[in-house]
């Protein structure tokens, strides 16, 4: 019975989180949850977790195009996670974001104090991000892709691989957390050895 309150009371915490963002449904908050906006959006989609002390940051970098961050369906985000975005950030869905990761696409400054020049970072779906993982921007992880914890994701990260490490790097061909399996024809998703 416990449980069922406190699952009942995470959906009632995302209702209330609706007005500061858009949820494409039902979305469970199970702590407070830090939200920014400065002349940009935030989107939630059905059904995602939000986990203690995740902060969301939409602050755009040029005034004449809003920062959007979008985060699909069905993902989880781990405590104290944190999404700075200054130009776009796209999280697909069934994407596992476990605790302490940092998603940086906005650095606030650029090199020698010059402005600050965001790059993209799209996280395919069924994507699972360990502990303390640091995404810097101008990445694409490809579907079904597993970072290991404590990684630096400064490159792109080929679909269907486990890459790991500072910088990350491939490592070896996986299957996604969730079954899913790479097309043999993909030839985006080779990883050399």
């Amino acid at each position: 019975m416990a449980e069922k309150l406190k699952k009942a009371f995470g959906y009632f915490r995302g209702l209330l989180l609706r007005a500061r963002l858009t949820a494409n449904g039902l979305i469970c908050s199970h702590g407070p949850t830090i939200i920014h906006k400065s002349h940009g959006s935030i989107e939630v989609g059905n059904r995602t977790y939000l986990w203690p002390d995740v902060k969301l940051v939409a602050a755009a970098v040029d005034p004449d195009q809003p920062a959007v961050l979008r985060i699909g369906e069905k993902c989880s985000l781990g405590d104290r996670t944190q999404i700075h975005c200054g130009r776009e950030v796209t999280i697909g869905n069934r994407v596992l974001i476990s605790w302490d990761v940092n998603i940086i696409e906005n650095e606030y400054h650029g090199f020698g104090g010059g402005p600050a020049r965001p790059k993209s970072i799209h996280i395919g779906d069924e994507v699972w991000i360990g502990c303390r993982v640091l995404v810097l921007n101008g990445v694409t992880i490809g579907r079904g892709a597993t970072i290991g914890a404590g990684s630096v994701v400064t490159k792109d990260i080929p679909p269907y691989t486990l890459a790991a490490g500072n910088p990350a790097r491939a490592i070896r061909k996986a299957d996604s957390w969730c079954g899913g399996k790479e097309e043999l024809s993909s030839p985006q998703s080779q990883v050399n050895d």
